[in-house]
């Protein structure tokens, strides 16, 4: 009985150990997460702004107050990604804003796999 519940204890530990370690392999060191609120010209937004370390992975789109904008190779310099989120505006054509009900976060792909990493953006103010 005592063997069997030592054993049954190692299982779940080791299990557990597992686990954590294979979820930790989706959390990214993102730094640097900021974003930055705009109006202007008929426009308003959020200009978000990371810096990702890891080059295994792309990001794809960032998601903040629940709209979501794609990540282009444009919005990247160095190591530091800079993505223009726009919210409402009247100077493009037909612009449709695209929701996403998540938590504010970035969309990456590694091993072409899509998985989403939830990331606590610092409101820049002036």
């Amino acid at each position: 009985m005592k063997n069997s519940i030592l054993k049954a204890l190692f299982l779940l530990f080791s299990f557990g150990v597992f686990f954590l370690f294979s979820c930790s392999s989706q959390l990214l060191d993102i730094n640097n997460q900021t974003y930055k609120s705009y109006n202007r010209n008929s426009e308003k937004g959020y200009v978000v702004s990371f810096k990702l370390n890891d080059t295994a992975v792309i990001p794809k789109s960032v998601v903040i107050n629940g709209i979501v904008k794609d990540i282009f190779e444009a919005d990247k310099n160095g190591d530091t990604y800079t993505v223009n989120v726009i919210a409402q505006t009247t100077l493009i054509h037909n612009y449709k804003v695209k929701l996403d009900n998540k938590e504010n976060g970035i969309y990456f792909e590694k091993n072409s796999t899509i998985f989403f990493q939830p990331v606590k953006f610092k409101l820049i103010t002036d």
